[in-house]
């Protein structure tokens, strides 16, 4: 099952231990019927030959698929989250709806967006420390449309808001970008990043989205749908990486 923790060199070692490389794994489940000195496999399920480090590989990925099964969230796929139309394709959510004159389009790509979220209150020197959980946090976009007019505003989770300060916004989430423009963006459409705005032209831009439901407890909610979709997707890799190196 995923970690936080590094991965142990063991692939450096197994080779500086085994020169020869006659490592033979002693360890496979019932359910793995290959002879393992053999070069090619009777079983009849495969296409051909499997080394050893195939077996290895098919070997743990079992365990590691059904690891990451008794893990996954055993709620249901929402197909509207806070008024707003929920559409998979992919490693992509997009959700969308209408305010007033306007169309909202929210963008999320789950690749590459898991992260430990590890509490402050986490005893780390503790014997058995509690396993920190995997949290999709992406990058986002938000367009609002009005005909052919686009206000598009790039965003993002803060992943370590620090010390709370005194009398700031507790945001969850911060404008990247900001551009305005006709038609489709392009490299061509200027851009400018949030950080280099206005103090309170920034603000009064986060509250225009908070009034149209992007707000930090949606954020919230969207990284919790992303977290799901993200880890629905690594199982089935996992799956078809399993298939592959079977020969299935």
């Amino acid at each position: 099952m995923r970690s936080i923790l590094s991965k142990p060199i063991t692939r450096s070692l197994w080779y500086m231990s085994n020169p020869t490389n006659q490592f033979v794994p002693t360890k496979l489940s019932p359910a793995f019927k290959h002879t393992p000195l053999s070069p090619s496999c009777p079983c009849g399920e495969c296409r051909g030959v499997h080394t050893r480090g195939d077996k290895e590989l098919i070997e743990f990925l079992s365990e590691e698929i059904a690891a990451e099964k008794k893990g996954m969230s055993k709620a249901k796929s929402v197909a509207n989250l806070d008024g707003f139309d929920v559409k998979h394709n992919g490693s992509e959510i997009v959700l969308s709806k209408k305010f007033n004159d306007e169309q909202i389009e929210i963008t999320v790509n789950v690749n590459h967006s898991v992260d430990a979220d590890i509490s402050e209150e986490v005893d780390n020197k503790a014997d058995n420390p509690p396993q920190a959980e995997m949290k999709s946090k992406p990058h986002f976009e938000v367009k609002l449309m009005k005909e052919n007019q686009v206000t598009r505003f790039a965003c993002s989770y803060i992943q370590d808001a620090g010390e709370p300060v005194e009398d700031a916004p507790n945001d969850i989430f911060t404008i990247d970008e900001l551009a305005v423009y006709e038609g489709k963006h392009n490299d061509q459409t200027y851009a400018v990043a949030g950080d280099i705005l206005d103090g309170y032209m920034y603000d009064l831009l986060m509250n225009l989205l908070e009034e149209r439901g992007v707000s930090n407890e949606f954020a919230e909610k969207l990284s919790d749908l992303a977290t799901k979709r993200e880890h629905h997707l690594f199982i089935n890799l996992l799956e078809s990486l399993q298939s592959f190196v079977q020969g299935k």
